[in-house]
């Protein structure tokens, strides 16, 4: 078996900074140290090698000279199919000489799934008066199924068997193809190799002197050597960064890049050689199993990168139902045999290829900017893993580049990706930055933003909405720094919730107040309706976190202003340190009505009174001299539904707010 038997960021600090561009540059050199191995790898294909035949005028035979040093097989050969796998050595060299046999002309023979057996006829010349030590090597990898007959001219016979189903020790050599030891004999012989296998079949046969096999054995070492170290360098790489950073995104890739190289790894016929040599019907089995790994971690990648439960929630679900349906195809098909799984594993590859490349369009659309190398890479990905599934498949007819356009696309995918991860770390550094200033939902919405145009000043009508504690003042005197800080983290905990909750903008936080506002920069249906809305939330809420402080002996209270009107709003502060804020009357209206409102009161101006009055009740308090304001400025209140007895006790007289400028008052 195997052997021939004779009869047989700027505002961040000068040393993060420093750091990240440093880590920048790290960056740029190892992807251009992976690219540059890339380009050396595709360097070594292995070229095909036609065959030299000569005709014989008499019988039309093509006769191969078996002399040369390596000489592709299949294009001399003659091809007789036997559907019910049961013909001899013997009935099939009757049929090629008959003219039964079917002359192929192709460096590869592929007729795609096929239960048949199929025989291949090939006259080889030696004009030499010594034999000729030769080995036959088969591709691809997984011909389950090889048996091959030299008939000398004198009738002498020399077989043997193999294939991908027997264990890898019956090799003549270890080398990850089938390969047979041959020994020409001097004048003509006739080869006969008969193959069959449960997959995808296309076979390609080549001739090969010692010394070819050598160069043949090590420019595929050098071409696969080259290959999974740049691959494996992407991998260790992003690893690094994920055990630095624990950020989730390069862990999925690094899962996804691993389970390509397993795969790759495994139909390529090393995993057989280095794993389970011994174990041939596990590993064909194994072999089906990581391809459809590698298309669920790939979707799993796709959900976490391009973030598809935040910004596509339907597309979400539909990811998560298109992993169901894989994992279901999974156990389905196995139900049915080894070939029904592979089939469905080779199909998935493609399904997965185009649900990455819609996915990663669709994200586009929403202007997420991390896609677009997303959807560069899944492009180069999808075209590859296509062309080569569709040449296994025999779709397309077989070549080189096709066979291996998996490998290209996927290097091409893997590189990209791993740039597309770095745009999106920055994209997440810069939501953290916005994070600081705006509630998630609208922090994301920012990042579609194509320029700093956001940050330049601009007049629009908003809704400025203060708050302020009542007795922090005492509280402070009577209370040491870590009490403070603790109520501080408490208050500020339980208002920002619902400022995230309700898409407000945070401006600032003043000690123990906050300036927030709504319509910027997104715009905002009702404004003011949603203002008056969070603020009796958050007295509310106030009124049960004050329950909790009352059991620790102390009592607050909080009062709320809001206003409505114009007002210009942009970046200040300076270069290093800069700020999103709201300049102007509408600002210091707000302030004023907060610092005039008694403990758990709501204050707001006449213009938002105005256009919330049909929907919920708001009583006039009159006309209130506030500070800044040369005029008494009419003011309402808007009702609580019960006020907090222990606010009351703290204390019902406002307490001043910090001096604001008034612009034009």
């Amino acid at each position: 078996m195997g052997q021939w038997h004779k009869t047989r960021d700027s505002s961040q600090p000068t040393g993060p900074i420093s750091f990240r561009l440093e880590l920048a540059r790290m960056r740029f050199r190892f992807r251009f140290f992976v690219i540059s191995l890339a380009l050396l790898a595709f360097g070594f294909v292995p070229p095909p090698t036609a065959a030299a035949t000569e005709q014989d005028g008499q019988a039309g035979e093509r006769r191969v000279d078996a002399s040369q040093a390596r000489v592709s097989l299949t294009p001399s050969a003659s091809m007789v199919m036997d559907a019910k796998a049961n013909l001899t050595v013997d009935e099939v060299l009757a049929l090629a000489r008959n003219g039964l046999a079917k002359k192929l002309d192709q460096g590869v023979f592929s007729p795609g799934y096929s239960s048949a057996a199929y025989w291949f006829v090939v006259s080889l010349e030696n004009g030499g008066s010594q034999p000729l030590e030769r080995l036959l090597v088969f591709n691809p990898i997984w011909l389950d199924d090889l048996q091959a007959t030299l008939v000398a001219s004198n009738g002498a016979a020399q077989s043997a068997a193999g294939g991908d189903s027997v264990p890898f020790s019956q090799r003549a050599e270890a080398f990850r193809r089938v390969n047979f030891s041959l020994t020409v004999p001097p004048g003509g012989a006739t080869l006969v190799v008969r193959a069959a296998t449960s997959d995808p079949f296309f076979i390609g046969m080549e001739l090969l002197d010692r010394d070819a096999f050598e160069r043949l054995a090590a420019s595929e070492a050098l071409y696969f050597g080259l290959l999974y170290g740049g691959l494996l360098s992407l991998l260790l790489f992003n690893l690094m960064l994920f055990l630095t950073s624990r950020e989730k995104t390069y862990l999925a890739y690094c899962v996804w890049l691993a389970a390509f190289l397993v795969m790759h790894a495994t139909y390529n016929g090393h995993t057989f050689r280095w794993v389970m040599p011994e174990s041939p019907q596990l590993y064909a089995w194994f072999s089906s199993i990581v391809i459809y790994v590698y298309s669920f971690f790939g979707l799993v990648f796709a959900l976490v990168f391009l973030d598809l439960k935040n910004k596509l929630p339907a597309a979400h679900v539909w990811t998560l139902r298109l992993l169901a349906v894989l994992v279901l195809s999974f156990f389905v098909t196995m139900l049915g045999g080894y070939r029904a799984h592979v089939i469905s594993a080779i199909a998935w590859v493609v399904i997965f290829g185009l649900g990455a490349f819609t996915l990663g369009w669709l994200s586009l659309q929403r202007r997420n900017k991390a896609a677009a190398l997303y959807l560069c890479a899944s492009t180069a990905g999808l075209v590859g893993s296509t062309f080569t599934a569709l040449t296994v498949m025999s779709v397309l007819p077989f070549s080189e580049w096709t066979f291996r356009a998996v490998d290209i696309g996927i290097l091409i995918d893997a590189i990209m990706l791993s740039l597309a991860l770095s745009a999106r770390i920055a994209q997440v550094q810069r939501l953290e930055r916005l994070r600081r200033f705006f509630s998630p939902a609208v922090a994301d919405k920012l990042l579609s933003a194509t320029s700093e145009e956001l940050y330049q000043p601009r007049h629009r009508e908003i809704v400025v909405l203060f708050l302020d504690l009542r007795g922090y003042t005492a509280f402070t005197v009577k209370h040491g720094a870590e009490e403070v800080m603790r109520i501080l983290g408490e208050f500020h905990a339980a208002m920002g919730k619902l400022v995230i909750e309700h898409e407000a903008t945070l401006e600032r936080f003043a000690g123990d107040g906050m300036m927030i506002f709504f319509n910027d920069p997104v715009e905002v249906s009702d404004p003011a309706k949603r203002a008056v809305v969070m603020a009796m939330q958050m007295q509310a809420d106030f009124s049960r976190l004050n329950e909790i402080w009352g059991q620790r002996g102390y009592s607050l209270a909080m009062g709320i202003g809001i206003a409505q009107g114009m007002a210009t709003i942009g970046a200040i502060g300076f270069e290093g340190r800069r700020d999103y804020a709201a300049i102007g009357n509408v600002t210091n209206l707000a302030a004023r009505l907060c610092a005039d409102a008694h403990a758990g009161q709501i204050l707001v101006s006449s213009v938002v009174a105005r256009e919330i009055e049909d929907e919920m009740p708001v009583t006039s308090v009159g006309a209130l001299s506030l500070k800044g304001f040369s005029e008494p400025v009419p003011c309402y209140e808007v009702p609580q539904p019960s006020r907090n007895p222990a606010a009351q006790a703290s204390g019902s007289s406002p307490q001043s707010m910090p001096d604001l400028h008034v612009e034009g008052c």
